[in-house]
């Protein structure tokens, strides 16, 4: 009977995004089991209730048997959940979920000037920086030199009180992970 272990399938996973999107798990049994994954609730093309073998990954199993080669896609955000893989002889099947999270660097960088990107002379304003991605981006600023200035502890944002001259310039967010 199939048998799958962690060694051969660890129960978390890590992809990076736009890296080939492959997942392999190896299974022991004689004979060799044949091994299918499927995202766990993706029916695409199947009717409710029966698993669906996902076309968006590649399911490579050493030595066992496996559907043909299909074309590697290249990981996206939407490759991140949980799967549920089947190994299966003719002494039966055993069954593991893996959890896939994907990483991706920052995305949809904004920046925000409140309360508007006109300043007039002696106002306070603030400038707000957020992006997307795994892990969390860290943020960094360059900023014209002025003494009248503070960044947040997280860097999320900088603080100008009593705006003058010395504030007029180029403000730049950089978001890194």
């Amino acid at each position: 009977e199939p048998s799958i272990g962690d060694s051969g399938c660890p129960e978390r996973r890590l992809w990076l995004e736009g890296t080939p999107a492959q997942l392999g798990c190896a299974a022991t049994g004689n004979p060799p089991p044949h091994v299918t994954c499927a995202k766990v609730g993706d029916t695409r093309d199947h009717p409710p209730g029966t698993p669906a073998v996902t076309s968006n990954v590649t399911w490579v199993k050493p030595g066992a048997t496996q559907d043909p080669p299909r074309v590697t896609p290249t990981v996206t955000r939407a490759h991140a959940g949980t799967y549920q893989c089947r190994a299966t002889n003719a002494h039966g099947s055993a069954t593991r979920n893996v959890t896939v999270a994907v990483e991706y660097g920052p995305a949809t960088v904004t920046l925000r000037v409140l309360p508007s990107a006109n300043v007039t002379r002696g106002t306070t304003f603030s400038l707000d920086c957020g992006a997307e991605g795994v892990p969390a981006p860290t943020y960094s600023w360059a900023l014209p030199p002025a003494p009248n200035l503070r960044v947040a502890p997280d860097n999320r944002s900088v603080t100008v009180t009593g705006a003058t001259a010395a504030n007029r310039g180029l403000y730049t967010c950089t978001a890194t992970n």
